[in-house]
């Protein structure tokens, strides 16, 4: 004989089992996006550089507005987001150079040509906003002939283009007269900007198209006031730039960090589970019974209201019970789902909490519905953990090569002393991420990004988010099932 109540709440386990992380690829990102203020300020006309790590939404603002367009100011109930045409300018679609093909320019143009990139971005533009109908905008004649036969092929006319700069410029100048006499705005969206230069042995090429980049719209933001552009951007390629190329940090107070607090991050569960997935109605209903606030938008779909400490206990009791486990020294549920996910600096990304919570309710689904009131076990959320930090070192392996060196901690037990872990981390294995043997170096490297956190008393610890990913053990710790 079955439980009773054990139907429906296998019925919400395969409802959160279906959280889709990665939303931020779909045909309509809008109906699971959260808008948070740090997005109503970033979309405000004077703001060039969005800034987030990966996994903090920027790809899935920069969707938001393509998906929205106008209607992106009722969404956010902003009215100091303008009016505006939002551009996809660039990003990993086929409207646009694919990353081989840039990568290929950059090794085309030589050590000596930012100036060709600089045309190449111009160009690129000038051709997206004559595909979105702005009239105004051509492209010189020999730059247009040129263009036209292979659009997708910038090697193909960066020579001409290069030459034809002065009219190029030009033509930027006539679409912005244009939009001026129209009272339009315009803004330029570049995202994925991380994924270019894959095919280099080096960084280099990245770098020198983000900079001609910035240095292209850092000239077009002081020179036009309805043309503007919206680069998302990690912060170390943005830092990175900033000392690649004179009057770089001009372009600083023109940008806005994704940071996500822990009440956003219990809101956007809420978000998603009220709006995607296989029983949103039973999910609502056990939202409203734990006493959750949502309330319907419309087309815009629930959204979430307040998540204090009081909402989030009640949601996380409602998952696995209010503590992790029993006994006094046992932590409350709600504080360990985000502790367990910030990095050393005390960042969260929201795609780290919503695979935890996806994770947990596939382990249970998989080991069988427990007896107790809660939804799952708190050794559910413990072996989702695991997972959840090897998705995220995945991720950040992705950026920064150098991390994968942490595999040399494998089965060390934390904390460790400063010496012993840098010379732990001068191995490179196999990998040539171009520290050498310098693992003071990468140590620095690590402590930046993150990775590693230096104690009070010098003592060295890695936050949990990566220590399961990497089998790196702690005094104490709580082990997650393999």
């Amino acid at each position: 004989m079955k439980h009773q109540g054990r139907p429906n709440r296998e019925l919400l386990l395969e409802h959160i089992a279906a959280l889709a992380p990665d939303e931020d690829t779909s045909a309509d990102v809008h109906a699971v996006f959260l808008p948070l203020a740090s997005h109503g300020l970033a979309l405000r006309e004077d703001v060039v550089i969005v800034e987030g790590t990966r996994g903090a939404g920027k790809t899935a603002l920069f969707r938001m507005v393509q998906e929205l367009g106008d209607r992106v100011r009722d969404f956010f109930t902003d009215p100091r987001i303008p009016s505006a045409v939002w551009l996809d300018a660039y990003a990993e679609t086929r409207e646009h150079p694919a990353s081989p093909a840039l990568d290929g320019l950059v090794q085309h143009v030589g050590s000596g040509g930012d100036a060709a990139l600089r045309a190449f971005w111009s160009v690129h533009l000038l051709a997206r906003l004559r595909e979105r109908g702005v009239r105004s905008a051509t492209l010189p004649g020999p730059v247009d002939e040129k263009h036209r036969q292979a659009p997708r092929d910038p090697k193909a006319w960066i020579g001409v283009a290069e030459r034809e700069i002065g009219a190029i410029m030009t033509s930027l100048d006539a679409v912005e007269a244009d939009l001026t006499a129209k009272a339009q705005y315009v803004f330029a969206g570049y995202d994925q900007l991380d994924r270019l230069g894959i095919l280099a042995e080096t960084r280099s090429t990245r770098q020198r198209l983000v900079r001609s980049l910035l240095a292209l719209w850092l000239s077009c933001t002081t020179r036009y006031r309805r043309l503007r552009g919206k680069i998302y951007l990690r912060p170390d390629l943005f830092e990175e730039a900033e000392s690649s190329f004179p009057d770089a940090s001009k372009l600083r107070p023109r940008s806005v960090p994704l940071a996500w607090d822990v009440v956003s991050l219990f809101r956007l569960a809420v978000r998603h589970l009220a709006n995607r997935g296989p029983h949103a109605e039973a999910m609502r209903a056990w939202l409203r019974q734990r006493k959750i606030p949502i309330e319907q938008r419309g087309a815009f779909g629930w959204m979430p209201g307040d998540m204090g400490e009081v909402e989030q206990r009640a949601f996380a009791a409602g998952l696995a019970g209010d503590t992790m486990g029993r006994g006094p020294k046992k932590g409350y549920t709600h504080r360990w789902l985000t502790a367990r996910i910030k990095d050393a600096d005390g960042r969260i990304v929201p795609r780290s909490f919503l695979r935890l919570l996806r994770h947990a309710a596939a382990a249970t689904i998989r080991a069988g519905v427990p007896r107790a009131e809660a939804l799952m076990e708190p050794t559910s959320l413990v072996g989702a953990l695991r997972q959840t930090s090897k998705d995220r070192v995945k991720e950040l392996e992705e950026e920064y090569p150098f991390v994968r060196r942490l595999a040399n901690l494998e089965d060390c037990t934390m904390l460790m002393d400063r010496r012993e872990v840098e010379k732990l981390l001068a191995d490179p294995g196999a990998e040539n991420d171009g520290f050498a043997r310098r693992g003071e170096a990468v140590f620095d490297e690590l402590v930046r990004v993150g990775v590693l956190e230096v104690r009070d008393d010098g003592r060295i610890d890695v936050p949990d988010i990566y220590r399961y990913g990497y089998g790196i053990k702690r005094k104490g710790g709580a082990r997650a099932p393999r």
